[in-house]
Formats: structure tokens, C-alpha cells, sequence
């Protein structure tokens, strides 16, 4: 869904005989926007171990899920976000390709520092600020690790009305970074000068939260709003009745879920939240953005329909285990007559058909794609706003508005639903709507859409 190439990876490596690779490792990553990684790589014993960051996203240390060395050839991968790479390592340099979820391009990784103009973001916070800021630890009491994360509120007694901002697809810091935009700071910032105390958290494993994002599905990543809520409740600075949980992307679908199991959420607002199943929204956002690539209409609707074969075969299935031989054996039939000059990248057509694999054989897909947030929609009782932008190619208006108003029960309850002219995914003002144009742009969120939440939140304090 969002998402553009949010990681950080812990892993081992073999060292090369007679080479130190031991230090830091750049690299400048091309995604249509430049982004710069470092790879940190340290030595614990005989064994290496390594983080590798995006500066520009927010995004640190996410183990990988496969990391091979082997004849100078440094392989990893992190199953959960699709990602694989391969690359041949030389003194100074490691030169390979990276790939996500169908996504490819050349990663040169060096031990000079990247240096890039930072880009201009005009609506980044500045202090000082007219309200009290304050760093606060919640844990999640399932799993035993602690969250971190920065709660805002005005200045006086209170209590105060307060709203959770949950974060889509990748692991993200409590601003939700991506690109060097700071949404989630943004929109902090202007409903706490508003009156609204607001908390945003670091995902899992992400910046100073505890915990594995690797390993973690929606489900998963749901408790840990939940125990956002638990918190804030616990808070006496809060009007524990009036809390609003607010989501974006999978953070939307997140909100949803939550709400279905917990009556006593006040509200929850979707941005550009999901209501179609999750592998036919994959279809459609791929169909999608193929086709504001460029990609021909034959070329796009072959590639739609093998997708489609891929994601029954996982609807058929009750758990990985059962279906990855069944895929793979489907993966191998499909690849058999790839030669090596089409590996683009991979190390070996071995490698390229676990790549192909791995992208769609772990926890969060397999979970994704299966589930269809029409159940818990039906069951929300709480006052609802819904927001897209007519240009997202991510989680389009057409389907999946017009699926949550047709599946949220009339209530008494506030619901408003609205499609935004000329914004993109992330609530831009754009001209095509594709992530390429993300980084590009300078405005982080269009200001109407914040005014829009305000107004709603305000509209429902006494109700």
C-alpha cells in the first residue's frame, strides 16, 4: 500500500578472505525519489552483524529474514516488506540490485558518505511550541515489549479530547517519515493547537520501540494501537470517552479492526483506509500504477492475471506451510525457461525463485491478502470519517469508498465519507498520482484536509 521501501536489517555475514568489512556502507537508492541508506555493519565474535537505515524515511533497524555471503556475493532479504537484494562485494564497493515487490533497480553501496540537498518542507513544525510535549513508554502487554512515543497536549487541566495516529504499511517512526515528509508530526501539531492531545508512536522495532516488525501481521500491529488506547485511558490528562483513533493506509484498516472488538473507541478516522479484500486491492494498485508506468495494457493485464493465480492459491490455503511447496512448484513451472541474462539482478535462478517466493510467501501478505475488512466494518458502532483522494493508486476512492459506506451500518452516529479533488495517497496536491511524484512534491499534506478533520473532530465532542 504506501509503501516505498521502508526497512532496517540485523544480520550476520562471512568475511571476505582478507578484507575488512567491518564500518558503514552508503548507498543512494532511486525510486523515482533519491534515497539514501546506510548499512552499518559491526563484529560480534566471528560473527557480522549489521543495521542498514533510511535516513530520509525514518526507517531503522529491521532484521532481515535471509542473509547470504558467498563468492564476494552479499544476498538478504526481508520477507515481510518483499525485499531482496544481491550484490557483488569488491574493496570498496558492493554493486547489486534492489528489488521490492516487483519493483528493480541498481544499488551501489560504498564507504563514502552520501551527501543529497535536502528538499524543502514547508510545513515541518518549528518550535516553540504554544503546547507541552512529553516522550512517553506504553507496553504491549501480549507480547511483553515496550513502545515509544511522543504525546502532545495543550496547555491546562483537562482533561483533554485525544486522538491515536496509527501508521500504514513498513515499518515507521511516530512522525510516519517517508521521504523526508513528516505527516504525522504535521497533523499532530496542528489538532494539538486545536485543543486535541495527540500521540504518535514509533512502529515496532522501529527507532526506540521494542519488538520485531518482521514477523508481524495487521493483527499483530492492531495490539499495539490497542495498547495505545490502554494508555491514553490510563492518562488523567485525557478524556479517556472521547478518543479517536486515527489511521492511514493499513493504519485505516488497523482502526477499523479495532473499533470492531472495542465499543468503548468514540471515533476513528480513515485516511485513504482500505474496504475491498486485500488481494484485490493489491491487483487493482498494481493495474494501477503499471499503467501510470507506462506499462502497456497487454503487458499489465497478463501480469494482473498470474497475479490473480498467485493470490487463490493462498485464499485456497489455511497456512503458509501448507501452500509454499504448492506455490513454489507453480513458481519453478512459470521460471523454467528464464535464462540467466533475464535474472536481472539474482545471483541465480535459484535465487530469483526464492525472491519471487518470498514476496508473497510471508506472514503480513499471506494475512493481508486474505483479509476482507467488509466483516469488521459491518460491526463499527462509533462516529466515523472517512477521507481519499480522487488520485490515489494505492488504495483508489472508486472501490473502496463507496465499500465502506455500503458496509458501515446507519447509525446515529456521525459518518462522513469524501473524496478529495487532485490528491494523491498521501493527501498531496498532484498531477498523476503515482509514489514517484511523493518525494517531489513539497507539500507534505494538503491543509484543507486537515481543516477537515478538525471541524469533524469538534462536530462530535458532545455526541
Amino acid at each position: 500500500m504506501k509503501k516505498l521501501c521502508f526497512f532496517s536489517f540485523l544480520f550476520s555475514l562471512q568475511m571476505m578472505l582478507g578484507q575488512d568489512i567491518t564500518g558503514t556502507w552508503h548507498g543512494l537508492l532511486d525510486v523515482g525519489q533519491k534515497l539514501r541508506l546506510d548499512l552499518r555493519i559491526s563484529k560480534n565474535g566471528e560473527i557480522y552483524e549489521g543495521k542498514l537505515d533510511s535516513p530520509d524515511q525514518g526507517a531503522k533497524d529491521i532484521r532481515a529474514t535471509k542473509v547470504e555471503f558467498s563468492n564476494n556475493t552479499l544476498v538478504f532479504e526481508v520477507k515481510n516488506l518483499g525485499i531482496n537484494y544481491s550484490g557483488v562485494l569488491t574493496k570498496d564497493s558492493i554493486n547489486g540490485t534492489f528489488k521490492q515487490n516487483g519493483f528493480s533497480t541498481k544499488l551501489l553501496l560504498s564507504r563514502a558518505e552520501v551527501i543529497v540537498k535536502k528538499p524543502n518542507r514547508p510545513q515541518e513544525p518549528k518550535a516553540p511550541f504554544e503546547y507541552l510535549e512529553e516522550e512517553v513508554l506504553f507496553e504491549n502487554k501480549v507480547e511483553k515489549f515496550n513502545l515509544a512515543g511522543t504525546l502532545t497536549y495543550p496547555k491546562g487541566e483537562g482533561p483533554f479530547p485525544a486522538v491515536i495516529l496509527v501508521s500504514g504499511s513498513g515499518p515507521q517512526d511516530r512522525n510516519g517519515e517517508i521521504l523526508e515528509h513528516k505527516p504525522f508530526w504535521i497533523i499532530a501539531d496542528y489538532l494539538t493547537k486545536e485543543g486535541f492531545a495527540v500521540l504518535r508512536y514509533d512502529d515496532r522495532g522501529t527507532a526506540r520501540s521494542e519488538g520485531n516488525f518482521s514477523l508481524a501481521t495487521s493483527v499483530e500491529l492492531s495490539q499495539d494501537a490497542e495498547s495505545a488506547l490502554d494508555f491514553l485511558k490510563a492518562n488523567t490528562k485525557i478524556n479517556a470517552s472521547k478518543i479517536c483513533i486515527t489511521g492511514h493506509s493499513e493504519g485505516a484498516m488497523i482502526a477499523v479492526m479495532l473499533a470492531a472488538r472495542r465499543k468503548d473507541i468514540h471515533s476513528i478516522a480513515l485516511l485513504a483506509g482500505p474496504a475491498i479484500q486485500g488481494g484485490e486491492l493489491l491487483l487493482l494498485q498494481q493495474y494501477l500504477i503499471n499503467k501510470s508506468n507506462g506499462v502497456s495494457d497487454k503487458n499489465n493485464k497478463e501480469m494482473i492475471r498470474y497475479n490473480r493465480k498467485i493470490y487463490t492459491l493462498l485464499l485456497e490455503h489455511e497456512n503458509l506451510e501448507e501452500v509454499r511447496p504448492i506455490l513454489e512448484k507453480k513458481i519453478r513451472k512459470t521460471l523454467k525457461k528464464t535464462k540467466d541474462r533475464d535474472l536481472d539482478g539474482y545471483s541465480s535462478k535459484e535465487a530469483l525463485i526464492q525472491g519471487v517466493l518470498g514476496n508473497v510467501c510471508n506472514p503480513w501478505m499471506f494475512y493481508f491478502i486474505k483479509y476482507n475488512p467488509k466483516s469488521d466494518l459491518k460491526k463499527l458502532d462509533c462516529h466515523v470519517l472517512a477521507l481519499n483522494g480522487s488520485m490515489d493508486l494505492q488504495v483508489p476512492p472508486k472501490e473502496n469508498l463507496v465499500a465502506m459506506q455500503q458496509f458501515i451500518p446507519k447509525s446515529d452516529k456521525s459518518q462522513v465519507f469524501k473524496e478529495l479533488p487532485n490528491l494523491n495517497h498521501l493527501f498531496q496536491e498532484c498531477e498523476t498520482g503515482n509514489p514517484a511524484e511523493y518525494g517531489s512534491i513539497e507539500q507534505t499534506i494538503e491543509p484543507e484536509v486537515l481543516n477537515i478533520m478538525r471541524d469533524w473532530l469538534k462536530s462530535i465532542q458532545n455526541k
